[in-house]
């Protein structure tokens, strides 16, 4: 960098006529960023014309100084509280086989309704605009007009005191353009990209959680609710229970809940009605009568009505 200002000074000092100038002004790179400026200078005054080139490079060495931040071991988590041991008895390995493929597919679905696919890609796409913007130059340009009055001792043989008054005027054009090569390996705004992904993870996490805990809450309140025989007298409110949390799965799945709960019943307790908190199957419809059967009871009628009606009467 150095060498580099030096050859511009004395690029300057053989373009010169000899008078005084002022230094240019050179802005090194600001943020702690790596910089590659290239720097353009355009002076045209009444005694004077100028042109100048110069390329600085910045390297922020302080950053090798700043002290890495050590990773908090996070915090034990919480056991998870004791499952219910009558629930546990009457569940079968074919149940809760069952009951995992129908949480994963539900879980698929209620992820695809809030978009969280699209949401990864779009800030996947932030992270990837941040990082390419570095191909693009910062310009900066400035264009300065001045006056200036010079006073010139010209002394002679007659006169010895004499001076001499000079006006001038000048205009500078000055531009730069600067490239930010770090960025194109990190970008600062990756980081709030980070936090922006963190957050969609947690979120994502937490609306999978609610779905197995509300999917598993059905499941138990169904086999608490059908655990004893005949009617016991807390029946009423799990089935309540059950039909709330069907709802609430309607409402995660955008519908699909709805039309697969009946595949999801016929898996896991033999017949659809257990989704609903039914402890046994309907009984099966009473068979529909054949043609045979049924002009047997049309002449069974007729000959009653006959027999029934008085003798002479038509």
């Amino acid at each position: 960098m150095w060498g580099a200002l030096v050859s511009a000074g004395i690029l300057r000092a053989s373009s010169a006529s000899g008078q005084a100038r002022e230094a240019p002004v050179v802005e090194l790179g600001r943020g702690g960023h790596v910089e590659v400026a290239l720097h353009a200078r355009a002076t045209q005054a009444s005694a004077r014309s100028e042109r100048a080139a110069w390329l600085t490079v910045s390297l922020p060495l302080d950053r090798a100084a700043v002290p890495r931040v050590a990773e908090v071991p996070t915090a034990a988590r919480s056991p998870a509280p004791p499952a219910d041991p009558r629930v546990a008895a009457l569940a079968s390995f074919q149940q809760l086989r069952s009951l995992a493929a129908f949480t994963r597919q539900a879980t698929a679905v209620a992820l695809s309704v809030v978009h969280t696919a699209a949401e990864r890609r779009r800030l996947d796409s932030l992270a990837s605009r941040a990082r390419s913007s570095a191909l693009l130059p910062e310009l900066r340009f400035r264009v300065l007009r001045n006056s200036d009055k010079a006073l010139r001792w010209i002394p002679s043989g007659d006169d010895p005191y004499r001076i001499t008054q000079a006006d001038g005027t000048g205009l500078v054009l000055e531009g730069s353009m600067s490239f930010r090569l770090d960025r194109l390996v990190f970008a600062s705004e990756e980081l709030a990209v980070e936090r922006l992904r963190q957050d969609a993870g947690a979120a994502r996490l937490k609306l999978e959680s609610r779905v197995v805990e509300t999917l598993l809450g059905l499941f138990r309140a169904r086999e608490l609710s059908c655990a004893d025989d005949g009617n016991p007298p807390d029946r009423a409110p799990r089935v309540l229970d059950v039909l709330q949390l069907f709802a609430d799965l309607d409402a995660l799945t955008a519908g699909w809940f709805s039309e697969q709960a009946p595949s999801l019943g016929r898996a896991i307790w033999g017949f659809p009605e257990a989704v609903l908190g039914a402890c046994s199957p309907p009984p099966p419809p009473p068979p529909a009568p054949t043609p045979a059967q049924i002009s047997t009871v049309s002449a069974r009628t007729v000959a009653t009505f006959a027999v029934a009606s008085p003798a002479g009467s038509e």
